[in-house]
C-alpha cells in the first residue's frame, strides 16, 4: 500500500497593516491645504492688487505679485490632484485589506486540512486510501491556486504603493508643481460659471449639479467650499464634504493666528465658532445607532462662522440626509448661536436614538439647524439681539431661510423623497410658523414644542398649509415660555407690534396636541424652577421625546394625545395636563 502523499504547505501571506480612514483623513488635510492656497491665489488676483494705487511703485508691486498668484494656482491644483490619488489609495487599501483577510482565512483552512491529513498518514486504511489521497490531491490544487493568488496580491500591493509614492514624490518641489500645473486652467471655473444664481430655486441648483461630470464636481467642491457648502438643493454629502474643508481651513488659520499673537477679536470669535462646529460634528459622529450598534454617521450640512454679525451659522446632522427614510429638521430658539452647536447636536442625537428605538425598520437622519439669527443675548445688552424675541422680525427672516433649507432637502432627493418633519422649539416655533405661513414648506409633519407663539398671522392650522392632522403641538404645563403665547381673545401682536402669535396647544388653533409632561416637572408654573421644563422636550424617557419619535417615524396612530388648552372669556387659560400624572415611556 502506497503512503499518503501530502500537499506542500501554503505560502505565507504578505503582512499588511493599514488604516484606510487615516489615509482618507490625510487626503482631507491635503484638500484643505489646497483651499488655503486657492484663497491665496484669489487674494493675489483680487484685493491684494490694491486697485486704487497708481504709479511706478504700484506697477512694480503688481508685477511681483503676479507670479505669487500663478504659483498659488498651480499649487492648489497639485494638492487637489494628489489628494484625489490619496483618496483612491484609501479605497485601494480597503480592497487590499479585504483580499488579505480572504487569503489569510483560506491559508488557515488549508493548514488545518493538511494537519488532518497528516494524522491519517500513519494509519492508512486500505479501503479509504484512494478517497484520502483524492482529498489530499484536491487540497494540493487549492494550495497551488492560493500560491498564485498570493503572488497576485503581492504584485497589486506593490503596484499600489509605487503609484501613490510617485504621486506624492511629484509634488515635492515648487519646480515640479510649476512644470506640471503652471498655467493649467482650473476645471472648476467652467463649472462655476454655469452655476445658477443666488436667487435660483433649489431645484435649479440640483439640476445643475446632476449635469456635472465627476471631475467637475470634485473640482468645484475643492475650489469653492464656502459656496458649495451653503447651496440649497445640493446633496447633503456634497455639502458636508465642502463644509468640512472650510472648517478645517478655518481651524488651521485661526489656530495659527492665535499662536502668532495676531488674532483680532473678530478672528478669535470666528475660531471659537469653528471649534464649536468641530465639537458638534465629533459628538454627532460618536452617536451609536441603537439598532445596529454601529456609528450613526454625521454631516456638516451648513457652516459659516461669520454669519449674523459673528453669531455664526451651523447645521449638523446625525445620520445620512441623502438616504434616510425619515428626515427631521429641528429649529432652536432663544439663547442659541454657533457656540450652541454641541448642545443642539446632542438634541439631534437623542431624537435620532429615540426614532431608531421606536422603529428600527426605518432609517433616520436628524438635522440640528441653526441657519438663522436666533435671539441669543439678553435684551438689555447693548450688543445683544434677544430683544428680538419680543417681536417677530428675526423669525420672519429666519422663516425665509428655513423654507429654503426645507425646499433644498426636497430638491436634493427628487425621485426618492424622505418623510420630512420640521420641529420648532421655543422661538424656533415662531420661525417655523413664519416659514409655513409666509413661504410654504414641503413637510409631511409640522411640530411646535414649547411655543411662545407661531406668528401673528397664523391664527389656526389652516394657515400653515399643512394637513391639520399632521400639525402637532407639545407644551409642558409647567413651561412658562409656552404660556407666553396669545390665548383666547388676547392678541398682543396687535399692541405695538409685540407678541409672537397664538398658542398652537390651544383648542382654537386646532393642532394635534400630544403629551409633553415630564416626571421631573416643577411643582407649578411659577418661579425659576419652571424654566427648566422649557428645555426638557428632547430628554430621553419623556413623553415629549416618545411622541416626537412617533411623529418623525410616521406613526401618528401611536402618538399619545393630550387635551388642548382652553381659555374661556371669564377665566385665564385652563390646561387639563396640569393635574395629570406624567409617565416616562422608554426612548432608548
Amino acid at each position: 500500500m502506497e503512503p499518503l502523499t501530502l500537499p506542500a504547505a501554503p505560502p505565507p501571506v504578505p503582512a499588511l497593516r493599514a488604516d484606510p480612514d487615516g489615509i482618507r483623513a490625510y487626503a482631507g488635510h491635503l484638500l484643505a491645504a489646497s483651499v488655503q492656497v486657492d484663497d491665496l491665489a484669489g487674494l493675489a488676483a483680487g484685493t491684494a492688487r490694491l486697485a486704487d494705487w497708481r504709479g511706478a511703485a504700484a506697477d512694480s508691486y503688481r508685477a511681483a505679485l503676479d507670479p505669487v498668484g500663478r504659483r498659488a494656482d498651480a499649487a492648489s491644483l497639485a494638492l487637489r490632484d494628489v489628494a484625489r490619488r490619496v483618496e483612491a489609495h484609501a479605497d485601494a487599501v480597503e480592497r487590499l485589506l479585504t483580499g488579505h483577510a480572504d487569503l489569510t482565512d483560506r491559508r488557515r483552512h488549508l493548514l488545518g486540512t493538511i494537519d488532518a491529513l497528516r494524522g491519517r498518514a500513519g494509519a492508512v486504511d486500505a479501503g479509504l486510501a484512494a478517497a484520502w489521497q483524492a482529498e489530499a490531491d484536491a487540497c494540493a490544487r487549492e494550495v497551488e491556486v492560493l500560491a498564485a493568488d498570493v503572488v497576485s496580491f503581492a504584485r497589486a500591493l506593490e503596484a499600489e504603493e509605487e503609484a501613490v509614492r510617485r504621486a506624492l514624490s511629484g509634488v515635492l518641489s515648487l519646480g515640479q508643481v510649476e512644470r506640471r500645473w503652471g498655467g493649467v486652467p482650473d476645471p472648476a471655473d467652467a463649472a462655476l460659471a454655469t452655476m445658477p444664481g443666488a436667487d435660483a430655486p433649489p431645484a435649479a441648483v440640483s439640476a445643475w449639479w446632476a449635469g456635472l461630470g465627476r471631475a467637475a464636481r470634485a473640482a468645484v467642491v475643492a475650489a469653492a467650499p464656502d459656496l458649495v457648502g451653503s447651496r440649497d438643493g445640493l446633496p447633503a454629502g456634497v455639502r458636508d464634504r465642502a463644509n468640512r474643508l472650510a472648517l478645517e481651513r478655518d481651524l488651521a488659520d485661526g489656530e495659527l493666528l492665535v499662536e502668532l499673537g495676531g488674532a483680532t477679536t473678530e478672528q478669535r470669535a470666528r475660531l471659537e465658532n469653528a471649534r464649536a462646529a468641530r465639537d458638534a460634528l465629533a459628538a454627532a459622529a460618536a452617536t451609536v445607532d441603537p439598532v445596529t450598534g454601529e456609528p450613526a454617521g454625521a454631516q456638516l450640512y451648513a457652516y459659516d462662522p461669520t454669519a449674523f454679525g459673528g453669531d455664526g451659522l451651523v447645521a449638523v446632522a446625525v445620520g445620512d440626509l441623502d438616504t434616510a427614510d425619515d428626515v427631521t429638521v429641528t429649529v432652536p430658539g432663544l439663547g442659541t448661536d454657533a457656540g450652541s452647536a454641541p448642545y443642539l447636536g446632542a438634541r439631534a442625537s437623542t431624537l435620532y436614538e429615540a426614532a431608531r428605538f421606536v422603529d428600527g425598520s426605518r432609517s433616520n437622519a436628524t438635522l440640528a439647524w441653526l441657519g438663522y439669527d436666533a435671539p441669543d443675548n439678553l435684551p438689555w445688552q447693548a450688543d445683544g439681539d434677544a430683544s428680538g424675541v419680543l417681536d417677530e422680525g428675526l423669525a420672519t427672516r429666519g422663516g425665509e431661510r428655513l423654507a429654503d433649507t426645507l425646499d433644498g432637502l426636497r430638491a436634493a432627493r427628487e425621485g426618492h423623497p424622505a418623510h420630512l418633519t420640521a420641529i420648532g422649539h421655543s422661538y424656533g416655533s415662531t420661525t417655523l410658523g413664519h416659514a409655513a405661513h409666509d413661504e410654504g414648506v414641503p413637510v409631511d409633519d409640522l411640530v411646535f414644542v414649547g411655543s411662545p407663539g407661531v406668528g401673528g398671522d397664523t391664527d389656526d392650522v389652516g394657515d400653515t398649509g399643512v394637513d391639520p392632522q399632521h400639525v402637532w403641538a407639545g407644551a409642558n404645563s409647567r413651561d412658562p415660555v409656552a404660556d407666553l403665547a396669545n390665548h383666547g381673545a388676547v392678541h398682543l401682536e396687535l399692541v405695538g407690534g409685540l407678541g409672537l402669535g397664538d398658542d398652537p396647544a390651544e383648542d382654537d388653533f386646532g393642532a394635534q396636541r400630544f403629551r409633553a409632561e415630564s416626571t421631573t416637572r416643577a411643582d407649578d408654573a411659577d418661579g425659576l424652577d419652571a424654566l427648566a421644563d422649557h428645555g426638557k422636550y428632547f430628554d430621553h424617557d419623556t413623553e415629549s421625546l416618545w411622541n416626537l419619535a412617533q411623529i418623525v417615524t410616521d406613526h401618528p396612530d401611536r402618538v399619545l394625545l393630550a387635551e388642548p388648552v382652553h381659555d374661556p372669556w371669564y377665566a385665564g387659560p385652563q390646561d387639563p395636563e396640569a393635574d395629570r400624572r406624567p409617565t416616562a415611556p422608554r426612548t432608548h
